[in-house]
């Protein structure tokens, strides 16, 4: 007896100092990679997507999304779920109070009759949150709502980038599809031109039947269009949450009526860890770890619980509501140490401890994961803008030399071959530039993303 005393007045000594949270260390100033120079003072992430996004048709396509894709409504069930848990641990401070009914007969010894009996009552438990228990439990939950919250947010952003870069798509290739038709007219003259020249013996049928040749080649790109356009539709209609269906966007004549996103400003890395969701998620879930190893270690300290009853007993139901005689009552005090729980408690302490451990790295890999995300969209941006400026001159280069072989091609001064390899530099070289021109309109919807814009 007086061991057990010991360690209980032992335990109630020792210190029960909870883990305070500090955020893990990470190199923030240097996490971006040649981000030196950045305007720090502007932030892309802070722009509304409404605003970054200001094309009508986009916009609704957002809008529709975010009420029906699927990804979307399992990130809100999700959150309700960890709400419900918060109120659940938020009642845990209130006491706790049951009824109770009961009936039966009574013999208190071989020469007494049998008495019946009828009871009925109400207990009152209530546990002191002595060590903060309670408090951590109710703590961690509520970090866990706020890291299922963060995780819808990311949701959102990556649906809204998911349904921008299908969007822009579209756009791209009803463009492409456009210059494949202008390019069909524009040998399907060549060819009538160069059947005129082979009437006047100025070229041979080889001409005729290459000039011929090239306009089929032209023509073989539609069907992979067309094919390219059902299948984004359809990828589209999946992120609605909606059936396959055409999608409405606007119309495009060139590729100067393309008017896509631009962040040209990026303000890093003072905003990334605020704006990034997945980041805001982790820290919440390495908070919920912290409060969990902080339960798990003041369950090993005493508990008191204050406990209240009252009910009244009476040999027959008439009798219950004669006060006072048939009222019993009574308020109890305990304190409670755990001693042997089969090393259960402390296993507990450790787990959680680890689990702990585990999200603060979880935590610095999201962060350098970001740092990464950005710094390669940062590149990309750099490099594909310099490949599309040098496209755009090579086409236009090449548009002239097209021009002007036909011409000389009339004239006799050039032959068919001239005109041919003219024609498809031409054409490969539009075909490469509208490609190029996605892939830039595709980086700023990705550094948009990157930097944690879309859920504000």
């Amino acid at each position: 007896m007086k061991r057990i005393i010991y360690i209980i007045a032992a335990t109630l000594l020792a210190t029960s100092c909870a883990v305070k949270y500090q955020q893990p260390q990470v190199d923030v100033e240097h996490i971006i990679r040649d981000a030196e120079g950045a305007d720090t003072t502007f932030d892309v992430a802070q722009v509304e997507w409404r605003e970054f996004y200001k094309d009508p048709h986009l916009a609704a396509l957002i809008d529709s999304a975010l009420a029906n894709n699927f990804d979307m409504k399992r990130a809100i069930a999700r959150i309700d779920q960890a709400s419900a848990y918060f109120k659940q641990g938020k009642s845990a401070f209130f006491p706790s109070l049951n009824a109770n009914a009961s009936a039966g007969y009574t013999k208190p010894d071989l020469a007494s009759d049998q008495t019946p009996y009828f009871s009925l009552g109400a207990t009152l438990s209530w546990e002191i949150d002595i060590w903060g228990k309670i408090r951590s439990a109710k703590r961690g939950k509520y970090e866990t709502l706020l890291a299922q919250q963060s995780s819808k947010d990311a949701v959102q952003t990556r649906l809204i980038s998911d349904i921008a870069k299908a969007y822009y798509t579209l756009v791209v290739l009803d463009t492409e599809k456009r210059f494949i038709l202008e390019t069909i007219r524009n040998r399907e003259e060549y060819l009538s031109t160069v059947k005129s020249l082979k009437e006047a013996a100025q070229v041979t049928e080889v001409a005729v039947l290459q000039a011929e040749a090239q306009l089929l080649l032209a023509k073989t790109y539609l069907p992979d269009i067309e094919h390219a356009i059902y299948q984004s539709e359809n990828t589209i209609s999946l992120l609605l949450g909606v059936p396959p269906m055409e999608i409405k966007r606007g119309e495009v004549k060139s590729l100067e009526d393309i008017h896509f996103p631009m962040a040209t400003e990026v303000g890093v890395p003072a905003g990334l860890l605020r704006n990034r969701p997945d980041v805001l998620a982790a820290e919440h879930t390495l908070k919920s770890a912290m409060e969990g190893f902080n339960t798990a270690k003041a369950a090993m300290y005493p508990s008191l619980t204050l406990t209240g009853n009252v009910s009244t007993d009476a040999a027959q139901i008439s009798q219950w509501f004669a006060m006072p005689g048939s009222l019993l009552y009574g308020i109890f005090g305990g304190l409670t140490q755990p001693i042997f729980h089969s090393r259960a408690l402390r296993t507990q302490k450790d787990v959680a401890w680890q689990e702990y451990q585990i999200s603060a790295l979880n935590f610095q890999q999201t962060v350098l994961t970001a740092g990464a995300e950005v710094s390669n969209v940062l590149s990309s941006i750099k490099t594909d803008r310099e490949k599309v400026t040098y496209m755009t001159r090579q086409a236009i280069a090449l548009g002239k030399a097209y021009e002007y072989s036909v011409e000389l091609l009339i004239n006799g001064y050039a032959n068919y071959l001239d005109v041919l390899s003219a024609q498809e530099g031409y054409f490969n070289s539009q075909i490469n530039l509208i490609m190029g021109l996605q892939e830039c309109i595709n980086n700023n919807i990705d550094l948009y993303r990157a930097l944690g814009g879309g859920w504000k």
